[in-house]
């Protein structure tokens, strides 16, 4: 049987969903896969492996290359949610290497790196940029154009997280918590959240919150109320955005500050349901940035990860 060789292998995988896809030398598309979450701090080595290997199988299938003979690809690039530690990167290494070889590819060139530092070099072609990530979660990387990247935040919806989809629907419930009390002034915020569940009551909402059913996109779902009843004139939740604002701001200018960038021009690619769709909190963070970063570009865009992932691979 004859090897069967491609150009390149991008993966996309995060905490929800893992995207794979294959391109020849230009870019296109020529199969796609899709599985579960792989992010191995969300799931487990197991199961993340599981996820990468169905994955690429599916793109293999769609680009006809599953015919029992060996496949080989010029460039892989694993563009992975979880490598946040040193300890990070020898686990997910682990978990790329045994997904190559249960599938039997060879590859000229292996790269395996964080999600976001891999669609920031993407996006930017390797020049000096940002990249704000604020959907459920939220994140920042900076590069310097010379090789040298920045983080921020991203430590999880534990401990981190701020300015996040899911930081505003906790700010929410810790809000109605507060109004419950006679700590914060009743407002239509509460009646809207506990609607969404279908409570009666705070109690039931409370109950919620330290059961089994708690779900951390549950929470961050909050966000499209929390923007709903600060149109319909509450001050709570205008509060709560005005916040967010902020932390994303922080973390946008303290990033940008270590790469020093803030002085010179650079591209800022904004990503995530929160940072792209609420405009309030865009145009705040943004309003920001006028005066800290005066050349700063920012690249409005509706193109996927996956998109900066494929250009970085083929710029490797």
């Amino acid at each position: 049987m004859n090897d069967q060789s491609f150009h390149l292998l991008a993966v996309d995988g995060g905490g929800t969903k893992t995207l794979a896809v294959i391109t020849d030398s230009t870019g296109s598309i020529l199969g796609e896969g899709k599985a579960g979450a792989s992010n191995y701090q969300v799931i487990g080595k197991e199961l993340a492996i599981k996820a990468l290997v169905a994955s690429i199988q599916g793109a293999l299938a769609e680009a006809a290359a599953l015919n029992g003979g060996p496949v080989r690809f010029e460039k892989t690039v694993f563009a992975l949610a979880g490598i946040d530690t040193s300890n990070d990167e020898l686990e997910v290494q682990e978990m790329v290497e045994e997904s190559i070889k249960q599938l039997g590819l060879a590859t000229h060139m292996l790269l395996v790196e964080n999600d976001c530092l891999s669609a920031l070099l993407g996006a930017t072609q390797n020049k000096a940029g940002a990249l704000l990530i604020s959907g459920t979660g939220s994140i920042v990387f900076a590069h310097d154009g010379r090789g040298n990247f920045f983080r921020t935040g991203g430590w999880g919806y534990r401990v981190g997280d701020e300015g996040s989809g899911y930081w505003i629907g906790k700010e929410a419930i810790r809000s109605i918590m507060k109004m419950n009390d006679g700590r914060e002034k009743e407002t239509i915020l509460s009646q809207l959240i506990l609607q969404k569940f279908g409570f009666q009551k705070i109690e039931d909402l409370y109950n919620w919150v330290y059961s089994p059913a708690y779900c951390v996109d549950d929470v961050g779902a909050l966000t499209a109320l929390v923007e709903e009843a600060y149109k319909l004139g509450d001050k709570v939740s205008q509060g709560i955005l005005d916040e967010a604002a902020a932390e994303l701001t922080l973390l946008l200018e303290t990033t940008i500050e270590k790469a020093g960038i803030a002085k010179e021009e650079f591209q800022l690619i904004l990503q995530g349901g929160v940072i792209q769709n609420n405009h309030y909190i865009r145009d705040r963070v943004l309003d920001s940035l006028k005066t800290s970063a005066e050349r700063v570009k920012v690249l409005d865009t509706d193109q996927k990860p996956i998109t900066f992932i494929i250009k970085r691979g083929l710029n490797l």
